[in-house]
């Protein structure tokens, strides 16, 4: 075994575990990725750059996917028959939670994402996917701001991946809050990578169910 492979110390094991659990997690994505024909990784910063715009541009959070085997434990963890629900995902960028959503049967599926060439990339992403899973959920894609996207009717699996600030978030809450009041539907929140978590915690409307490190989950309140 090459030398600056063999830990030395707790510190040294540590890293040397998450350089193999980093490989190992790449592995696994490019393998989803050649599994449909489309391409989802990297990790970009700069939205402007992708042709985003407008004034919740600067608020906006750079775009990296879900780890499919994130998305699998919050999807346990939701424990919720996915053919009855729409998953909504907010900042979706080229579209690795849609496809992993469609993967597990919801109803339908929404991504909006801000930057626009990274939604033409998820356009092409849907179509490869569905070119290979002709008869998986129905796969729709807006291009522009979360905070104007109607909630759709029914209930809803609304997912986020820290995909901007405080007062964004705060707005799409709104939303959520508005659209509990108008009509009686179950509505599940995940938020992985939860760093403005106490936006959802001070929505009256949600019951916490799960809170780690990965992510948070809410449920509607019971009317």
């Amino acid at each position: 075994m090459s030398s600056n492979l063999i830990p030395r110390s707790i510190n040294d094991k540590q890293r040397l575990l998450g350089r193999l659990r980093g490989r190992y997690e790449r592995w696994v994505e490019a393998r989803f990725d050649r599994r449909y024909g489309i391409e989802t990784g990297g990790i970009h910063d700069d939205l402007r750059a992708l042709g985003a715009d407008g004034e919740h541009c600067a608020l906006a959070y750079g775009y990296e996917a879900v780890q499919p085997a994130i998305f699998r434990a919050i999807m346990r963890a939701a424990a919720i028959a996915p053919g009855g629900f729409t998953c909504v995902d907010f900042g979706s960028g080229k579209g690795r939670a849609l496809v992993l959503a469609a993967e597990c049967g919801f109803r339908r599926v929404i991504g909006v994402e801000l930057a626009p060439q990274l939604h033409d990339i998820a356009q092409r992403n849907v179509a490869a996917f569905h070119s290979r899973r002709p008869f998986a959920s129905p796969i729709d894609l807006c291009c522009g701001d979360a905070v104007n996207l109607p909630l759709p009717e029914g209930d809803l699996m609304l997912f986020f991946f820290n995909p901007f600030g405080k007062a964004v978030l705060g707005k799409v809450a709104d939303n959520i809050r508005r659209g509990l009041r108008e009509r009686t539907r179950q509505v599940v929140i995940a938020y992985r990578n939860p760093l403005h978590a106490e936006i959802f915690d001070e929505l009256d409307l949600l019951v916490p169910m799960v809170r780690n490190r990965s992510f948070a989950l809410y449920r509607s309140r019971p009317r």
